[in-house]
């Protein structure tokens, strides 16, 4: 695809699995979350799983469901999940808010010290090539906005961006348009001149509901699984097939 005829101006990125490979940012961190609720919680009762196999992680590969809440909710969201499990196994749903909450807050806090995250493999050759032909690139990411910025600062990839725009900032997450609203009303971004890049469907739906131009899903982390991405207007499986099929824009 040649963006330059396309017209296209703005690149959106999704971030985990999109810019961060995903299972170097969220397996340390559903892990980190069982820790803390083993440790605080007497009679943990999922003390023998651990509940990541009911959030989204494959019990068969260990990989993580690219349809499911551990690789698609929003933070606020993942507190519900997480207090919804718990009250399920009989905590009152205000200590299984509390629990949840202050697990959440530990992972993050661990994951944003963590050495495990990883860029998905060629992103900042694609973002170096983007950002030298001119184009406009933004982040929309279900992850708060602080804590989005300070993982790509960690990366060094926050250069190539000029706005980063995370769930805290909106009343809707994904797959809702309210996103990509957000860079339309705060950074003036012509979403009809706009691609939307991600590695769920969530992704997708947030930029064709939202107006975008054309959709990119990347399928980074599930092998040769594209079900998730059936919405998505150009499917790829790295970053080379886009870079190579860009080396005349603009």
């Amino acid at each position: 695809m040649n963006l330059s005829q396309e017209d296209v101006q703005t690149i959106l990125f999704d971030k985990d699995g999109t810019l961060i490979d995903l299972p170097s940012v969220w397996l340390p961190w559903i892990e980190d979350v069982d820790r803390y609720l083993s440790d605080s919680i007497s009679n943990y009762p999922y003390q023998a799983e651990g509940i990541k196999y009911l959030v989204g992680v494959n019990k068969q590969d260990g990989g993580i469901d690219p349809k499911g809440p551990l690789a698609i909710g929003s933070v606020e969201e993942s507190i519900s999940v997480i207090a919804f499990l718990l009250y399920q196994k009989g905590l009152s749903w205000d200590s299984a808010l509390l629990y949840a909450r202050d697990s959440v807050d530990y992972a993050n806090e661990r994951q944003n010290n963590s050495a495990s995250l990883r860029l998905v493999d060629g992103v900042e050759e694609l973002l170096n090539h983007l950002s030298i032909k001119g184009y406009n690139l933004g982040v929309l990411t279900a992850d708060d906005t602080d804590k989005a910025n300070e993982q790509l600062n960690r990366l060094n990839i926050s250069k190539y961006f000029n706005f980063v725009i995370g769930s805290d900032l909106v009343d809707r997450s994904k797959p809702f348009p309210d996103l990509a609203y957000a860079a339309r009303d705060r950074y003036g971004v012509k979403l009809e001149n706009s691609v939307m890049i991600g590695d769920t469907n969530a992704d997708i739906q947030l930029g064709k509901s939202a107006g975008v131009k054309f959709t990119i899903g990347i399928v980074s982390y599930t092998g040769s699984e594209v079900t998730h991405l059936h919405e998505a207007d150009l499917l790829i499986h790295n970053y080379s097939e886009l870079l190579s099929s860009s080396e005349e824009a603009k």
